[in-house]
């Protein structure tokens, strides 16, 4: 079902971190500030492939692991904590809660679990607004950074690499373990699973602390970057659903689909914000629906189809989608 890396796959990764280790020293501060963004949104769709991509439960929670992690750092600096230790300290704090939230939610399927975890992400928000710790409906702000300009965007780009590496790593090595196989069942039938000695309660659960200690970690670093913190930023639904949108186009269930849909999208909504101002979101919206039309597999899964029987196997793709259209 996985097959491991070859030398080549893992040569192409480690020259791609290279690449982006590099990148700082050939392009400008705005260059670097998108693609920390694009990183973010990274670890997000990475994130979310965990419990949505392996395990097939379409979660909603990203926003709310994103947020508890963005509001962890914010709250700890404030108290003198160095930003690091915050990390680390947002990542358990984001296990510990969807440890205490997945034994329950996941008894639920399909649309059940999607509308229960959109309504933890709500929920946080709504704590957020109202406790007075984090500053409640009118923000909290956390220490500046010291350093000029070039420092400030290398310092925030370096932490999100670190991050985005991490996740994909975790995500290569689970999907090659017993725990990614077991994962795969589930999605394809729980039940099956569950009598072939599949532990399957268990295996959803780590997925779903897995799903949580990126974006954690992720919004800890965005929280320091931005240096001011609202419950409606960061506990938006938006993030949730750019991981979703991000994985499907890449590939669910594969280990790089996520990052490449998460590079394809900005760019794409970069380019199309430039040269369509007023109609990009509509622009964007369609192309987005095409692709999960007509490629639902993802980027990765058509690649890996071309490079096994040649280009051929791309018209037999889009014709076997068109045909499910057809009156």
């Amino acid at each position: 079902m996985f097959r491991p890396w070859s030398h080549i796959q893992w040569f192409a990764m480690g020259a791609g971190v290279l690449a982006l280790i590099l990148l700082p020293s050939f392009v400008e501060n705005d260059e670097i500030r998108k693609w920390m963004d694009i990183l973010m949104v990274a670890i997000l769709a990475v994130s979310w492939n965990f419990i949505g991509g392996l395990t097939g439960y379409p979660s909603f929670a990203s926003a709310a692991f994103f947020g508890l992690g963005a509001y962890t750092t914010a709250i700890l600096m404030n108290a003198g904590f160095n930003f690091f230790i915050t990390l680390g300290i947002g990542a358990c704090l984001g296990a510990l809660v969807a440890l205490a939230l997945g034994v329950p939610i996941l008894r639920l399927r399909g649309h059940y679990f999607a509308i229960a975890t959109f309504g933890v992400a709500e929920f946080f928000r709504e704590l957020a607004d109202n406790l007075r710790i984090t500053g409640g409906g009118d923000g909290i702000n956390l220490p500046q950074i010291t350093g000029g300009p070039d420092y400030f965007t290398r310092f925030f780009y370096f932490s999100m690499l670190g991050v985005a590496v991490l996740a994909i790593l975790t995500q290569y090595f689970v999907t090659r373990h017993r725990l990614g196989y077991g994962l795969v069942a589930i999605r394809e039938n729980e039940d099956a699973a569950a009598m072939t000695g599949v532990d399957t309660t268990k295996y959803k659960i780590i997925a779903f602390v897995l799903s949580s200690i990126f974006p954690a970690m992720g919004g800890g670093v965005y929280a320091y970057r931005a240096a001011f913190l609202e419950p409606i930023d960061v506990f938006d639904v938006l993030f949730s659903i750019k991981a979703i949108v991000m994985s499907m186009l890449g590939g669910v269930g594969t280990v790089m689909g996520p990052l490449v849909g998460a590079l394809m999208m900005e760019y794409l909504s970069d380019y199309l914000w430039g040269a369509f101002t007023e109609f990009h979101s509509a622009f964007l919206g369609i192309i987005i629906v095409l692709v999960v039309l007509f490629i639902p597999r993802g980027l990765m899964a058509v690649s890996q189809e071309v490079k096994s029987r040649g280009w051929v196997s791309l018209g037999v793709i889009l014709k076997s989608n068109i045909q499910r259209f057809r009156v």
